[in-house]
C-alpha cells in the first residue's frame, strides 16, 4: 500500500512538471517577419479583412503595422496563449477580439521593450472563449510601430493552470532577471461577436 502511495506521489509530482514546462518549450507559430501591414487608407492588404476590422484598424492605429492571426477557440473553453519577441527596443500591442472589434468584448495588452541583445522576452496570458460568442473564431491583431518586427504566437489548450501562469519564474529569455510575474489572467471570457 505504501509503494502504491509513493508510486502516485511521484507520478503526480512529474505531471506537474511536465505542464510548468510544456508552455515555455516547443513549436511556435504565427512568426510574423515579412507580413506587416501599413494601416492605411485605401491599403489593399487590409481589404482581406472584415470591414469592421479594417474600420477599427483606421480608427484606433492608423500609422502603426499591424498583422493578423485568426485562431478557433470553442466556446466555454480556456486556453493559454505565449507570446515571444526579441528585447529590440520595439514596443509591441496585442488585441484579442472577434471579427467586429466594435461590438466584441474582447482584451488588449501592450508590452514596452528595451534593447538587450540576445535576449528574448516571454510573456503567457490565460484566456477563455464566452459561450455568448457569436463566433470560435478570434482574430489576435499584433501592432508595432516599426514594419517587420519579429513575434511568436503559440496558443495551448488546455490551458496551463492559472496558478502557474501567475506565479513568480525566471523568464526562460532573460534569466538574469531573476524570478518575476510574466503571466496574465484575463478573468472575464471574450466575447467575440
Amino acid at each position: 500500500m505504501n509503494k502504491f502511495v509513493i508510486i502516485v506521489v511521484l507520478f503526480f509530482s512529474g505531471f506537474l512538471g511536465i505542464l510548468e514546462a510544456a508552455p515555455i518549450y516547443g513549436n511556435w507559430s504565427g512568426v510574423l517577419y515579412t507580413q506587416s501591414i501599413p494601416v492605411q487608407k485605401n491599403n489593399p492588404n487590409l481589404r482581406q479583412y472584415t470591414l469592421d476590422i479594417q474600420r477599427y484598424l483606421l480608427t484606433s492605429y492608423k500609422g502603426k503595422y499591424v498583422q493578423l492571426i485568426t485562431y478557433v477557440v470553442k466556446r466555454g473553453e480556456r486556453y493559454t496563449i505565449s507570446i515571444k519577441f526579441p528585447q529590440d527596443g520595439v514596443s509591441r500591442s496585442l488585441i484579442f477580439t472577434g471579427y467586429n472589434p466594435f461590438a466584441s468584448s474582447g482584451y488588449a495588452i501592450s508590452y514596452q521593450n528595451k534593447k538587450y541583445q540576445g535576449r528574448y522576452m516571454l510573456y503567457r496570458i490565460n484566456f477563455s472563449n464566452s459561450r455568448e460568442s457569436k463566433y470560435e473564431n478570434m482574430v489576435v491583431i499584433v501592432v508595432t510601430n516599426k514594419p517587420l518586427m519579429p513575434f511568436y504566437l503559440r496558443i495551448q489548450h488546455p490551458a496551463v493552470p492559472d496558478g502557474i501562469v501567475d506565479a513568480r519564474h525566471p523568464n526562460p529569455g532573460d534569466p538574469a532577471m531573476g524570478a518575476y510575474f510574466w503571466g496574465t489572467i484575463i478573468k472575464h471570457p471574450l466575447v467575440l461577436k
